[in-house]
């Protein structure tokens, strides 16, 4: 009996070692996280852009992140028509995007935990229904693609009629697949 009540835990069965050992995988994930590539510009390719974390993209480039090729198409903003607007001091912001699969399987994409319009005091707006996204409900980018190939939609956001250096970002994933920021040019 003496024994048994001397014993100590070895240290693999503590608490504090696997939280040790979650942290340093956490960590580990972050730091391999993929840098974005400029890697064309209206369907031309350009090899010659050096990647970085922390570049800013224009509407219209090619970036590639990961196994995905993110494109920005076209941005429009509305005030609403007959039957939906935005609420009373806010206005819509539409983008149609692309985004390509260069991989051999299947990928998903889901725009409430993937995309985001920020502005220049750093607040950060989800995706809204806006009278783009409600008209096609078949023109959404939310589903899989297929390998090597491509989908196209819109995405909709509300945002104060005075926000000013909006940008797009989108995560690779929603477990530090790297961000791509696009400046919407407002």
């Amino acid at each position: 009996m003496e024994n048994q009540q001397g014993a100590k835990k070895k240290f693999y069965k503590k608490w504090w070692f696997w939280g040790l050992v979650i942290v340093v995988l956490m960590v580990i994930g972050a730091s391999n996280s993929p840098s974005s590539e400029k890697v064309g510009s209206g369907g031309v390719a350009d090899t010659s852009s050096q990647p970085s974390a922390q570049t800013t993209y224009k509407v219209g480039d090619q970036i590639k992140l990961g196994d995905s090729v993110i494109t920005v198409n076209s941005v429009s903003y509305s005030q609403g028509g007959q039957f939906t607007s935005p609420s009373a001091g806010n206005k819509w912001v539409d983008l149609n995007i692309t985004i390509q699969n260069t991989s051999s399987s299947q990928q998903y994409v889901t725009t409430l935990g993937q995309m985001f319009v920020r502005d220049a005091q750093g607040n950060s707006y989800q995706i809204s229904s806006t009278d783009k996204t409600i008209t096609d409900i078949n023109n959404r980018l939310d589903g899989a693609i297929i390998a090597n190939s491509k989908r196209t939609g819109w995405v909709g956001f509300e945002v104060p009629k005075n926000a000013t250096g909006l940008q797009f970002q989108y995560n690779g994933s929603m477990w530090g697949g790297g961000t791509v920021l696009v400046d919407l040019g407002k």
